[in-house]
């Protein structure tokens, strides 16, 4: 029972450890730590140094794929340089692992004390120092947990000579195990460090341990497309390349590792002999090997890779509506053309407007599971409008060129409130309907003469000229007096409606008439300038 306790008890102590390490390393990859990343990635080198730097700070390489993936998706960094970080981020976490193989006892023994004061004096609540010496007592019990477990292993090495499992068996369980406990723990670092530990305490051979860190590498690749199993699309792209990478550098050392076992050829073990004597040190070698075999490709060309994460995770259809067709980093040079390109994507914008209501109507033409879709992609259109509106502003230029400017700003942000309003309008009517289907009829009607504006609004934006925008501007004049009416005749022909559809009725006819108002100030906006005489 001794023996169990002890070995329990230090297992406990280490994943405590590698949790909090991880937990408070992490805080320190906050929004000042991705925009010091994004300033610090102008080219491959320094995409490659910042991989290594996140990589030994998260001690993750997986936490560091999903870290670049969020600032990949918010436009904050391409994705050819975010190849690169991901990249090398892997042989990053190998520090904790060469760390292990280093008798630190004492250094560690100060630094729990050390923390141990800073705490007891209140001195953790000074700036960031609280997640950083989080992590150092992580790192700290850690240790504590790993030494305790080597201490008392002389037990068990008496037990594993009698049953330990030799041969091809043993190598495959070996691999297979670092390959299932890695798909559980996230880490490929924390199993070959207990692989370690197993390895000091005689229960595994240094051929098993290898095997078992190979299958670490393997596993760390399929956790990273478990966790980005709900991604679809350019957000799953660096999921795949970072367990492609791994994948593949398991497979090449797993194919140097059989003439090498099998026929004796000194390969890739042998190395780690003629680098280090003792056999802790030998895999703290082989698992760097590993994870700079995992981070080579990202010096590669980018092109290539990009083309092939494409095929592998393909834009979804949300994605190719919600990127910018006409805009370009070039056209910010002529500012004339670069407000032409702005409308163009406006009137993308305007014609997918009549859509949103398109299925509360009588006869609707589109499929209503368009609706969600339309709106997320809108939404990041109107995102790259504004952001090139700001870069257009920011650069200058002629009176006539900055008023316009400011015009489409307007009518970008009169774009995403018609949006969201028609969201909103669309969600209560069908809420309404369920809640009192008698009111279907009156709620179509004014669903198709919202589509009738929209659609109007959508030809005036792409080429209409000032009789359209006078026309429009009359069609959709104030209708207050119109929706009281509305309401008031439908609760007299419905009396026994429920409170729940007369809520939800007022709040869609008060978007009727928000959304109303806001057509017709798109209207007041696009407006043609009249010809002057002469």
């Amino acid at each position: 029972m001794d023996l169990i306790a002890t070995l329990l008890g230090g297992l406990g102590l280490f994943l405590v450890g590698i949790k909090g390490l991880a937990t408070n390393l992490r805080a320190l990859t906050g929004p000042r730590m991705r925009s010091v990343v994004a300033r610090a990635t102008r080219s491959r080198p320094a995409s490659a140094a910042t991989g290594l730097m996140l990589g030994g700070l998260t001690q993750s390489s997986n936490a560091v794929t999903f870290i670049v993936t969020a600032m990949v998706q918010a436009g904050v960094l391409p994705l050819r340089r975010a190849l690169a970080i991901t990249a090398f981020a892997n042989p990053g976490t190998a520090g904790l692992v060469l760390l292990t193989t280093v008798d630190i006892r004492l250094a560690v023994l100060w630094l729990v004390g050390l923390v141990g004061l800073t705490s007891a004096f209140d001195l953790d609540r000074i700036g960031g120092l609280k997640p950083a010496l989080g992590a150092l007592l992580g790192l700290a019990l850690m240790f504590l947990g790993l030494d305790l477990m080597r201490t008392d292993s002389g037990p068990l090495q008496e037990l594993a000579a009698n049953f330990r499992l030799t041969g091809a068996t043993g190598l495959a369980l070996a691999f297979l195990a670092g390959a299932l406990v890695t798909l559980l723990t996230q880490s490929s670092s924390t199993v070959t460090i207990l692989a370690l530990t197993l390895h000091g305490a005689g229960l595994m051979t240094l051929e098993q341990t290898a095997l078992a860190v190979y299958g670490a590498c393997l596993g760390s690749g399929g956790a990273v497309l478990l966790v980005a199993a709900s991604l679809r699309g350019s957000a799953r792209r660096l999921a795949v390349f970072q367990a492609l990478l791994k994948a593949a550098s398991a497979a090449l050392f797993l194919l140097l590792f059989l003439p090498e076992h099998l026929a004796g050829v000194p390969l890739v073990l042998a190395a780690t002999g003629h680098l280090a004597e003792d056999a802790q040190h030998r895999i703290g070698l082989l698992f760097l090997l590993l994870q700079l075999a995992a981070a080579l490709p990202g010096l590669a060309p980018a092109a290539p890779i990009e083309a092939l994460l494409a095929r592998l995770a393909p834009d979804s259809a949300t994605e190719t509506a919600g990127r910018p067709r006409y805009l370009h980093d070039q056209a910010l040079e002529h500012p004339p053309t670069a407000l032409d390109l702005v409308a163009l994507e406006q009137q993308r914008l305007a014609a997918r407007l009549p859509t949103l209501v398109d299925a509360l109507r009588a006869e609707p033409e589109e499929a209503p599971a368009q609706r969600a879709g339309l709106l997320e992609a809108s939404a990041a259109l109107e995102q790259a409008i504004a952001h090139f509106l700001g870069e257009v502003l920011t650069r200058g230029g002629g009176r006539a060129h900055l008023e316009r400017a400011v015009t489409l700003e307007a009518a970008n942000a009169g774009l995403a409130a018609l949006r969201e309003t028609l969201a909103d309008f669309a969600a209560n009517v069908e809420a309404c309907i369920a809640a009192g289907p008698a009111l279907r009829p009156s709620l179509q009607t004014l669903a198709e003469a919202l589509h009738l504006l929209l659609g109007e609004l959508a030809g005036l934006t792409a080429a209409g000229d000032a009789e359209d925008a006078e026309m429009l501007r009359q069609l959709s004049d104030d209708r207050s007096d119109m929706m009281n009416g509305l309401r008031r005749r439908l609760a007299r022909e419905e009396p026994e409606l429920p409170m729940a559809a007369r809520t939800l009725l007022f709040a869609a006819t008060a978007q009727f008439e928000r959304a109303v108002w806001l057509v017709r100030r798109q209207a007041l906006l696009l407006r043609p300038e009249p010809a002057r005489a002469g």
